[in-house]
């Protein structure tokens, strides 16, 4: 069986906070950071036709065209419909409400997100995929995640309230996340009580290079929850027009715009496992 995502990296190395280069790796490892630029994409005939359905592009005058989500609300945010699983190949995966499924498999596993004072939530395409593109934050009271902005301003917004979303570290494997959401109000407490984690790192095991999001460790989420937490099955939905991550399924424009096709209707991409993850002592 061929090894993926997070089971090429060492377990040694994610003990250590991802500090991959320190390892000698069987395939080229980089972690994601401000220094290593995200490549500037085009906008494809892929990325426009799965989301000209489910909100707007527009010419933003420092990221170039975006996407903007129709008829999501004044307070939404990325990655707060939907559920958090873990996955051995992959780490964390962001795994959608129904609601947003269509367009979620595109704008949840590629590009970046910027809050913009003008336009609210925008989507900025990109290339690669991963099962979030999310920074983590931990504490004792609250856990935290954060969409990834384009790297050069990473470090620039990385402590603005507005982009991190906090639940208690027990519900972070509530089966809606929004259900269990800390309030808003109070972000300024949870950022200062908590640290910076994990982040994504990129790799690239002899072809096209993807992510994993090891994050969080999920033996503190199981102790937080108080018994071992189940780990899942992720087979990534790949758009076609990008590079194929392995174990990944290839999806297609319409498949995404027909909730009735086949890959939409089949939602055993993601399913539990028999394995779990024993809490932290």
């Amino acid at each position: 069986m061929r090894r993926t995502g997070l089971r090429l990296l060492s377990s040694t190395a994610l003990a250590a906070g991802l500090a991959v280069a320190a390892f000698t790796l069987p395939f080229a490892a980089s972690v994601s950071t401000p220094a290593a630029a995200q490549e500037r994409v085009e906008v494809s005939a892929e990325f426009r036709g799965a989301l000209e359905p489910h909100g707007k592009w527009q010419r933003h005058q420092r990221w170039g065209e975006v996407w903007v989500p129709g008829d999501v609300g004044r307070d939404w945010r990325p990655y707060t419909r939907g559920r958090w699983v873990y996955s051995d190949d992959y780490g964390w995966y962001w795994n959608a409400a129904e609601q947003e499924a269509s367009w979620g498999t595109v704008v949840y596993h590629y590009g970046r997100w910027v809050e913009d004072d003008q336009i609210g939530w925008a989507w900025v395409p990109g290339n690669e995929w991963a099962p979030a593109w999310v920074d983590w934050r931990r504490g004792d009271k609250a856990v935290g995640w954060a969409p990834l902005p384009p790297d050069e301003i990473v470090v620039e917004v990385r402590e603005r309230p507005a982009y991190w979303t906090f639940v208690r570290p027990r519900d972070l494997v509530a089966a809606s996340i929004a259900s269990v959401l800390l309030p808003v109000r109070e972000r300024d407490v949870y950022l200062r009580d908590t640290v910076i984690v994990n982040r994504t790192v990129v790799v690239s095991d002899r072809g096209p290079r993807f992510a994993v999001n090891p994050g969080i460790p999920p033996a503190y989420i199981a102790a937080a929850y108080g018994r071992p937490i189940r780990t899942w099955s992720v087979q990534p939905r790949i758009l076609a027009g990008t590079g194929m991550v392995p174990g990944g399924v290839e999806v297609r424009v319409d498949d995404l715009r027909d909730r009735r096709s086949r890959v939409m209707r089949d939602r055993s991409y993601i399913r539990e496992s028999r394995t779990t993850v024993a809490p932290a002592r």
